[in-house]
């Protein structure tokens, strides 16, 4: 015998009450298939499927020997071949959640993703510090949300024309950054107006300028790769 409409809402009620299927089966005189049936049924998916609230951010930070790169400051002191440390953090209670990406504007789009970490928040300041002291810049700036969206998703768009993924934790830690932003201001990446691959001790850098030949073909980018310089490009 079905269920009728006055069960299947009790069933409902009992589910959202966290009631097993079995024990509202035994309540209501029903076989524990016919509730799991009506609970998978009735199911709501778009409820379900709503995204849970990101905690509150807390701050957006970039180095300043990248910050030209994006944004038009003059204060270059060394010259870091491209790449950017953003650091993005949310208030989670007495913890900071803190994911960094380090930006490769020349040619690899995220070379590196780490996020998010829960740091207590009495430990944030002196995190942060570190953080950009192994960057050797110990100088950083805030920046909006949106700016840090349009610095990392510019990297990551711009690497991916030239066939190149981001690295492989970076799904994992745009979590921190939300939703996408529509419309995010652009920004000129490479180097003179073409990739410029500087080779990191972790790369594969056949793999990567077999990307290059195939995307933009030979003669179209620079590499550096040890103490050889490709194209006869000087720093």
């Amino acid at each position: 015998m079905a269920a009728t409409s006055e069960q299947i809402k009790e069933i409902l009620a009992l589910r959202d009450r966290k009631v097993t299927p079995k024990q509202i089966a035994r309540k209501l005189g029903l076989r524990p298939a016919e509730v799991n049936d009506i609970i998978h049924t009735n199911i709501n998916p778009e409820k379900d499927s709503q995204p849970k609230q990101l905690p509150k951010l807390k701050e957006c930070l970039i180095d300043l020997q990248g910050f030209d790169r994006f944004f038009g400051s003059q204060n270059i002191k060394k010259d870091r071949k491209g790449l950017s440390q953003i650091m993005i953090t949310r208030i989670d209670g007495q913890h900071c959640l803190v994911t960094t990406f380090l930006i490769d504007a020349w040619c690899l789009g995220v070379k590196d993703a780490m996020g998010p970490r829960k740091v207590k928040a009495t430990d944030y300041p002196l995190m942060r510090e570190q953080a950009y002291a192994q960057t050797m810049s110990d100088s950083y700036r805030n920046i909006s949300l949106e700016q840090a969206q349009s610095a990392i998703y510019g990297a990551v768009d711009y690497a991916q024309r030239l066939g190149i993924a981001p690295h492989k934790d970076f799904e994992r830690a745009k979590h921190n950054l939300g939703p996408r932003m529509d419309n995010l201001p652009r920004h000129e990446f490479g180097k003179n107006g073409k990739p410029y691959y500087f080779a990191g001790p972790y790369d594969n850098p056949d793999k990567i300028l077999a990307k290059l030949r195939e995307s933009v073909g030979e003669g179209n980018f620079h590499y550096t790769i040890g103490m050889d310089l490709g194209m006869g490009t000087v720093l």
